[in-house]
């Protein structure tokens, strides 16, 4: 008989062949009895369908789902949320790998802390690169206030990690905050959807382990396109803007996302050759409008200890700066400073595929 799962995977697919036997291999050889593995479908155009149905019966309990319509990566995190059974959930993208044992010491763990969110680190592959990203906080293996641990906003914080595929949640906190998946946004969409669970009043912990292997450079990403898709950056910080706005703590948590905001454009326009002319236009056109909107009183705690020459990026693409020479610019640069490493993907907003 099978024991009724500890833990729900959720694994969204979408034309990812060449790496789901990787993902697939690592599961088969380290997970337990008591975890559900759901791939969900995403109207793939490869054999990846073929490949999740081959391998379910090698699992005591997985199941392949498919969406009705090809809508993304978040629906089919929503469709794999609606189906879990188990108290505790985790995301996994199809492209990206586990280490022997890591669901299970997970869950083991995620058990032992009580909490609602337990996050953990992971490891960045570049093809034969490897580098440890670890969550920037002082307090491991105790449970915390998230909100203690937004700021400072001049420096990476929790909320420069957005990825779904980071932590553990229980299940019952995410549907009982209604912490859906935008399923509008095709990229971004973790940016949202982790401002949004900082805020949602839940203990969370920050552990040690380490047992993700996220892939980047994948050629099929959303991250590595170049159209209209591109840019839900905009719509999923001003989703994160509404609701940073209506929170209790808007005056202190503001100043942190805008300057995520300028920071995440600057990244983008940097990037902006790959765009297609039409979406490069509308690119800049959104820019100006976002930067017109910056409330004039939060400018200066906006910008703390930013680099001088962003600053001046930022102005030439719209951002007026009453008093520039009063600011307290920094030697370092922004973006190092806001998203870590100057990594593209995390700009924008995470896993976007």
């Amino acid at each position: 008989m099978i024991p009724a799962p500890r833990l729900s995977v959720v694994i969204p697919l979408r034309d990812v062949a060449p790496y789901l036997p990787t993902l697939i291999a690592t599961l088969r050889r380290t997970e337990g009895r008591a975890v559900e593995l759901l791939f969900v479908d995403d109207h793939s155009r490869d054999a990846t369908p073929e490949i999740a149905a081959a391998a379910l019966d090698s699992f005591p309990n997985a199941r392949l789902l498919h969406l009705d319509a090809t809508t993304g990566l978040s629906a089919g995190r929503n469709r794999g949320l609606d189906e879990a059974t188990a108290p505790v959930v985790t995301f996994l993208d199809g492209d990206d790998w586990i280490a022997p044992g890591y669901l299970d010491e997970a869950v083991d763990l995620f058990e032992r802390r009580n909490v609602d969110v337990m996050r953990v680190d992971h490891t960045r592959v570049t093809g034969t690169r490897r580098q440890v990203v670890r969550n920037p906080v002082g307090v491991r293996g105790a449970p915390v206030d998230p909100r203690d641990h937004v700021l400072p906003v001049h420096r990476a914080s929790v909320v420069e990690f957005p990825t779904a595929w980071g932590g553990f949640y229980r299940r019952g906190f995410l549907l009982d905050r209604r912490l859906r998946f935008a399923e509008e946004l095709l990229t971004a969409e973790d940016r949202d959807w982790w401002w949004r669970v900082l805020l949602a009043d839940g203990r969370m912990s920050f552990e040690d382990l380490n047992g993700y292997r996220y892939r980047r450079g994948v050629a099929t990403s959303l991250t590595q396109i170049g159209d209209a898709r591109q840019l839900h950056y905009f719509d999923s910080l001003e989703r994160s803007l509404a609701a940073v706005s209506a929170d209790r703590d808007a005056d202190r948590f503001l100043p942190k996302l805008w300057r995520g905001y300028l920071a995440i454009i600057l990244s983008q326009h940097r990037r902006g050759a790959r765009l297609t002319p039409a979406a490069r236009q509308e690119q800049r056109r959104r820019t100006a409008s976002v930067l017109a909107r910056v409330p004039s009183h939060l400018l200066h705690r906006t910008l703390i200890q930013m680099a001088g020459s962003d600053v001046e990026e930022l102005r030439s693409l719209g951002l007026v700066v009453p008093n520039p020479e009063t600011l307290q610019l920094g030697k370092r640069r922004a973006l190092a400073d806001v998203v870590p490493d100057v990594d593209p993907d995390a700009a924008a907003g995470g896993a976007a595929r």
